[in-house]
């Protein structure tokens, strides 16, 4: 498994678990966070789930190399992306980031994808794909809405990392927590948010992200980005 579930009381866990590869998210950890969200939304037992990574790192993005070097490999690398946000927009209860340290790349989308986040004073936010010769193609569908446009194509043109400080001035994070306090931090948020009727708590954020799925033609048009660009880089 390349997650990890535990529950702390009625709150889900779910911990990216490559610590060794920076946390980088392959099809197959997608798809494993995607069968948790599906399970917690299904199980009233859960009343929310926090999402971090393990060690230092929180996500240092997509493991492009896992897709390999075939077209068809990398659009369904992407498409697992895809149906990841889609799930984290689905979830119907109150999904909260522990930035537990750098949230790069679509580590970053992740952050944004989440309904609230919390940071650790050393992580750091950023889309740094250009300093790689791509463009955080996936990234973009998500976070333009995060970020004024300026901001965003800053982030972008310079590969420009963000300190915990900036991105809770930009909004980006709720707070910044000190580490030994990060998680526990973000499951008492979960609660707080989750006291009120579960029901009237879903149909409000499935209506809120109801909105944002409407730019799920934009997200297909990133996904074939990304594949264009991995072959151009590579060649291939």
């Amino acid at each position: 498994m390349q997650i990890q579930l535990a529950h702390r009381g009625r709150v889900a866990v779910v911990t990216l678990h490559r610590p060794a590869e920076g946390n980088r998210i392959t099809q197959a950890m997608a798809e494993q966070i995607i069968q948790a969200l599906t399970d917690a939304r299904k199980d009233r037992a859960v009343a929310g789930v926090v999402l971090t990574g393990e060690g230092d790192t929180f996500c240092l993005g997509g493991d492009y190399a896992g897709a390999g070097p075939t077209t068809a490999g990398r659009m369904e690398f992407g498409r697992a992306h895809i149906d990841l946000i889609d799930a984290m927009a689905r979830l119907g209860k109150p999904l909260i980031a522990a930035v537990n340290g750098n949230a790069h790349a679509g580590g970053f989308a992740l952050v944004a994808a989440c309904d609230m986040a919390f940071a650790a004073p050393s992580a750091t936010l950023g889309l740094p794909e250009a300093a790689h010769g791509l463009f955080p193609f996936l990234a973009t569908a998500i976070v333009h809405d995060a970020l004024p446009k300026k901001v965003f194509f800053d982030i972008v043109y310079n590969a420009k990392l963000l300190t915990a400080a900036e991105a809770s001035r930009l909004h980006l994070v709720n707070d910044i927590v000190p580490q030994a306090d990060l998680l526990a931090t973000a499951i008492r948020a979960v609660e707080r948010a989750a006291a009120a009727n579960p029901d009237v708590l879903m149909l409000g954020r499935d209506l809120y992200y109801a909105a944002q799925r409407r730019a799920g033609a934009s997200m297909d048009e990133a996904r074939f980005a990304l594949g264009a660009a991995l072959g151009a880089r590579d060649g291939t």
